[in-house]
């Protein structure tokens, strides 16, 4: 699929569009039912499609950008296990569906980290619930495997899910303006959302505050996580911009004065086109 996504400009950009604007939807529906934001809304898929498409390696499918799929789905099971008596369906799929994102993009299995983190925020993380989360992970991958098996390719499909899960990134000292114009951009919104962390938190109940901490899990793993990888391409990046998204639209939503509000996504709006079509 994303061999030939890499020779369809058009129609990588097409299917790109379209599972952004499903991402959305599923972005929308997380904050909303757990009344992330003070009022509904349609905030939280604007700016995530708007993250999600700030950087020109973000408008094609990749491996990251369908993966990213499954952490607004992760998210809500997690979520859903607050103080639930008996969580293990929760929990069960909360690793699930994370590891069902790694075996498209295999540095996913770190945001399992995160998923731990958000579980143990979320409830008390028995014993029990512990063997059902290790059993999530091991049920994609063993069907994974034993698909590639049966075609003689349980070797190849071991190598590909973890044999480059770790590099040591080399820093180019040959960087342009273009470049450095992308990681200002992207540099600026992650500052942006670390500032405001207690804003975030602010006037919310005790599980919105453990739903903004889970989120926070998921951008700083998925953040540490690509420091792992050899080359530092920004579509790596991806994986941060639900919880990026999110925050974005909380910081917005919360905003008293709508004419500063609409200035500056104005403002944001145009410094991300201005990365589009700037030459490289």
């Amino acid at each position: 699929m994303f061999g030939w996504a890499k020779d369809q400009a058009f129609f990588s950009a097409v299917a790109a569009t379209v599972l952004v604007f499903f991402q959305a939807l599923q972005i929308n529906r997380l904050t909303d039912e757990f009344r992330l934001m003070g009022e509904r809304s349609w905030l939280p898929g604007l700016f995530y499609a708007l993250a999600a498409a700030c950087l020109p390696d973000f408008l094609f499918l990749s491996p990251p950008l369908v993966a990213a799929s499954f952490v607004p789905i992760a998210m809500r099971r997690i979520f859903q296990s607050y103080q639930k008596l008996n969580g293990a369906a929760y929990v069960l799929d909360a690793a699930l569906w994370t590891t069902v994102g790694s075996l498209f993009y295999p540095p996913m299995v770190f945001l399992l980290i995160a998923a731990i983190a958000g579980v143990f925020t979320m409830r008390t993380f028995s014993f029990k619930d512990q063997w059902v989360f290790v059993t999530g992970i091991l049920v994609p991958l063993v069907l994974g495997w034993l698909g590639f098996f049966w075609m003689d390719q349980g070797t190849a499909f071991l190598e590909g899910q973890f044999g480059n899960l770790f590099g040591l990134y080399r820093f180019n000292p040959e960087l342009n303006s273009y470049t450095i114009l992308k990681a200002v951009l992207l540099a600026a919104m992650l500052l942006f959302v670390l500032l405001n962390s207690s804003g975030f938190f602010y006037r919310k109940l005790i599980q919105g505050q453990k739903s903004v901490t889970t989120l926070y899990w998921f951008m700083i793993v998925a953040g540490a996580a690509v420091l792992l990888q050899g080359d530092l391409l920004p579509a790596h990046f991806v994986l941060l911009m639900p919880s990026v998204g999110i925050f974005f639209a909380m910081t917005f939503g919360a905003m008293r004065n709508r004419m500063i509000a609409e200035i500056s996504h104005m403002i944001l709006l145009g410094f991300v086109l201005f990365v589009q079509y700037l030459p490289n």
